[in-house]
């Protein structure tokens, strides 16, 4: 896994995903994030590429509603344009997708082995800004 830190942007499918998101006009990159996670069929493990654009897309959501996280640069810019397209509906896919790769996820799985729970406190974190 290309990770440098448990954060959500600290990874190399998050960095890259974020440059997708730059270019987005009408929440599909984000939507499309979060319904990766949430379509994996049950019984499957959510792909770890997935899941980190899926906790990305979904930090995207949070701090769209409460600026409580420093963001990159690309993202910031995107929420200042689009906030409006974070939804009810897209925040409950956010909320959906987290708690998937939180519970159900290669991603989950690589953190647990290298034996750092710091990423599932920022899981965790992230899953309870979106519950508000």
């Amino acid at each position: 896994m290309g990770a440098w830190g448990p954060g959500v942007f600290e990874n190399d499918d998050a960095a890259d995903w974020v440059w997708e998101l730059e270019d987005d006009e009408d929440g599909s990159v984000l939507e499309a994030a979060l319904s990766a996670v949430v379509d994996t069929p049950r019984g499957e493990l959510v792909e770890a590429g997935d899941a980190s654009n899926a906790i990305a897309a979904a930090e995207i959501v949070a701090t769209a509603s409460d600026q409580a996280t420093t963001l990159p640069t690309e993202a910031t810019e995107w929420i200042k344009r689009n906030a409006h397209l974070v939804t009810t509906e897209v925040r409950d896919l956010a909320r959906r997708a987290v708690t998937r790769v939180g519970t159900a996820s290669e991603l989950k799985e690589l953190w647990e082995d290298a034996g750092d729970p710091a990423w599932a406190e920022t899981v965790s974190a992230l899953r309870a800004r979106l519950q508000r």
